[in-house]
């Protein structure tokens, strides 16, 4: 009998309330009927005051039953109400910090397109791939966080270990001077002749014909058999792209070895790149690159280089 509608729990339950109501106006009505009967009235009169009781009893029923639902409705509204709200504020909040950070970006000294870059290629980073593509992404982020905080805070910011990105960007970035010292015992223990040493070499000779003067001391602080010849060969390497350097021996170098600083660059004279190593170790090991920023610290790099510099001797 597919014409046939079965009747659902909550169509049942509403149809026992209505008829529950019905049930006690009639019954409302016939106690009015009889008390009037006792009362030795017109039977018309009864009738009309039984039915106007009844009537009454049914209206009333149906006026509280509907003021509860008028007040679940309210209760409802205002629900939705603080909800619509909330997520309203939270919105309003999300879109104040989207303003904010985007007020930021434009303030920035750094190319708002790299920046728009470094977020929607983080936005590629979704859940389908690995867990492990997550953590990584993740770790790298913080890092580079950091690594801006320093900077802009102007003090100073660290890599763990030897560095290589940071020394092949400030080569690329420097638009006047890069004053550099180069003790024997990591140059020349064949640094130029590896990967690092061949792609630092190409940035100096861009930065060179872009007009940037470069100053290079080596420092021969452990001299041995063919360390000259060697050192040479590294001298004249330099030489050749434009890069002026000097060779200083003697007292002054020994000093040098006695220190745990035994490598720094100034790049235009604003950034000091230091590599801090762990004194006694033959060839030295680097525990960490430092960036410094602070003008007196640079200040003091610069000094100690000129110093070095007419120390050092000609080649």
């Amino acid at each position: 009998m597919s014409g046939l509608t079965v009747p659902t729990d909550e169509s049942v339950r509403r149809l026992s309330k209505v008829l529950r109501k019905v049930v006690i106006a009639l019954i409302t009505g016939g106690v009015a009927f009889v008390l009037t009967n006792l009362a030795d009235k017109d039977p018309l009169l009864s009738i009309t005051l039984s039915v106007l009781v009844g009537g009454s009893a049914l209206v009333v029923q149906f006026l509280v039953s509907f003021e509860g639902r008028l007040r679940e409705v309210q209760l409802s509204q205002e629900e939705q109400s603080r909800q619509i709200r909330a997520c309203v504020d939270e919105r309003f909040r999300a879109i104040s910090e989207a303003t904010e950070l985007f007020h930021l970006i434009e303030e920035c000294a750094v190319e708002t397109e790299s920046l728009a870059r470094l977020v929607r290629h983080s936005t590629k980073i979704t859940s389908h791939l690995p867990e492990l593509v997550h953590r990584l992404a993740q770790r790298e982020l913080d890092r580079m966080s950091e690594f801006l905080k320093g900077l802009g805070d102007g003090v100073e910011t660290i890599y763990e270990g030897e560095d290589r990105d940071w020394l092949l960007s400030l080569t690329h970035s420097a638009e006047k001077s890069i004053d550099a010292t180069s003790l024997t015992t990591v140059d020349g223990g064949g640094l130029w002749n590896t990967d690092l040493g061949q792609r630092y070499l190409d940035a100096q000779r861009y930065a060179v014909q872009r007009g940037v003067r470069i100053r290079r001391i080596f420092i021969e602080d452990q001299p041995g058999p063919g360390s000259e010849s060697a050192l040479e060969k590294i001298c004249r390497r330099h030489a050749d792209i434009g890069v002026e350097v000097r060779v200083l021996h003697g007292a002054a170098a020994a000093e040098l070895r006695r220190t745990s600083l035994f490598d720094f660059i100034l790049f235009d004279d604003v950034i000091s790149y230091e590599l801090m190593a762990r004194p006694g170790n033959i060839p030295p090991i680097v525990v960490n690159t430092r960036l410094l920023l602070r003008t007196n610290s640079v200040t003091d790099h610069s000094e100690r280089f000129r110093e070095l510099w007419e120390a050092a001797q000609p080649r």
